[in-house]
């Protein structure tokens, strides 16, 4: 991430300064340089608040069943479904997300490249299980956003109110009751920095 598309505003300049490294810092240290298109922050520790706002960038779609396997039902008198993994790649979350969702005694794997699901709605999950999304890279970059979050904002701002959507991240923390004004500010920077891109809130 280049560190010109990251801006932050304060009453005090060092204060900015200083908060522009932090979060240059932490957006390398959690590798999220690739995931934020632009970052905005605005700090002033007298009132108290920090905003932080943050353009996702796009393509970061999670990985379905159907993306890498094909999935039939079972021979005749079988209550199963077959997956038929063109990949092998995915078999550790696979088999996690099967295991969760049958028991570990309902799914074997007689072949590396073959798993079997033993269920009684076999002719409906066979379609359920296509669309099962088995590689959660949005959760995990969800969870890295938060956690980048936790490091950037002011020790002692444990009150928040915050958005996470698929197109930006918003936060807005104090030591105080947000009020009202802070969350309209963070919705207009939010508003200009969608326009900047050509996309609307």
């Amino acid at each position: 991430m280049e560190d010109d598309t990251i801006i932050v505003e304060s009453p005090e300049e060092v204060g900015a300064d200083i908060y522009r490294r932090v979060i240059i810092d932490v957006l390398s240290d959690l590798a999220l340089g690739r995931v934020l298109l632009k970052v905005r922050a605005f700090v002033d520790v007298t009132e108290p608040v920090f905003i932080f706002l943050g353009l996702r960038k796009k393509g970061l779609a999670s990985v379905k069943i159907s993306d890498f396997a094909d999935l039939e039902i079972g021979g005749y008198g079988k209550s199963e479904v077959l997956i038929f993994l063109n990949k092998e790649a995915y078999i550790p979350q696979l088999l996690k997300k099967l295991w969760e969702r049958y028991g570990r005694g309902n799914i074997s794997q007689e072949e590396r490249t073959t798993i079997v699901v033993e269920t009684p709605d076999y002719m409906t999950e066979v379609d359920l299980l296509g669309d099962m999304v088995i590689d959660e890279k949005v959760k995990e970059i969800n969870d890295r956003i938060v956690d980048a979050m936790l490091r950037i904002i002011p020790e002692g701002f444990r009150v928040r109110y915050h958005q996470l959507t698929d197109e930006y991240i918003l936060f807005v923390a104090s030591e105080d009751p947000i009020k009202q004004e802070w969350k309209d500010r963070a919705v207009s920077m939010r508003d200009q920095m969608l326009h900047e891109v050509g996309l609307n809130a």
